[in-house]
C-alpha cells in the first residue's frame, strides 16, 4: 500500500523532465515501445489498482477491434509494482492489444503522468495530445481523436 501511495505522489508532482505535447520521445523508449514513424501510437498507463483504470481498459480492448492496424496502435503499459498483478489483471480483462509490464517504472519515469489512467498520443515519435484521468466513454473520444490526428 505504501508503494502505491508513493506512486500516486511521485506521479502528481510536475516534473520539467516529463514528456510534454511536442516533445520527442527519447531513442531507448521509442525501441521499449517499438514505435515506427508510420503509425500513430495510443498508449495507455494503467494499474490493477486504479478504479477508473477498470472502466476504461474493456472499453479501449473493445475500440481496438474497429481501428484501422495499419494506420494506429494501441499499447497498454501496466505499472502495478508486481508483476503478477499485472499479468493477472491483464488476463482477468482480456484486453486484446499489446501490454507492456513497466513494474521496474523505466517507461513510466520518462513520461511521469500525474496520475493514471493516462493516455498519451504519438506520432512521428512525438507526443501530440495527452488526457489524465478517467474521461466518460472514452473508446469514442480516443475514436475521434484519431480521426483529428
Amino acid at each position: 500500500m505504501l508503494g502505491k501511495l508513493l506512486l500516486i505522489f511521485t506521479f502528481s508532482v510536475a516534473n520539467v523532465y516529463a514528456y510534454k505535447v511536442g516533445d520527442s520521445l527519447d531513442k531507448n523508449v521509442v525501441n521499449q515501445l517499438g514505435l515506427k514513424d508510420s503509425k500513430v501510437y495510443v498508449i495507455d498507463f494503467f494499474a490493477s489498482w486504479c478504479a477508473s483504470c477498470k472502466i476504461e481498459l474493456p472499453l479501449i480492448s473493445k475500440l481496438n477491434n474497429s481501428i484501422n492496424k495499419s494506420k494506429y496502435k494501441i499499447i497498454g503499459i501496466d505499472v502495478d509494482e508486481e508483476l503478477e498483478d499485472g499479468k493477472e489483471f491483464v488476463k482477468k480483462l482480456n484486453l486484446n492489444f499489446d501490454v507492456i509490464y513497466d513494474n521496474e517504472n523505466s517507461i513510466i519515469e520518462k513520461f511521469e503522468p500525474i496520475g493514471v489512467p493516462a493516455i498519451y498520443y504519438i506520432k512521428n515519435n512525438k507526443v501530440v495530445k495527452i488526457i489524465y484521468g478517467a474521461v466518460h466513454n472514452i473508446d469514442k473520444k480516443i475514436l475521434d481523436d484519431l480521426k483529428g490526428l
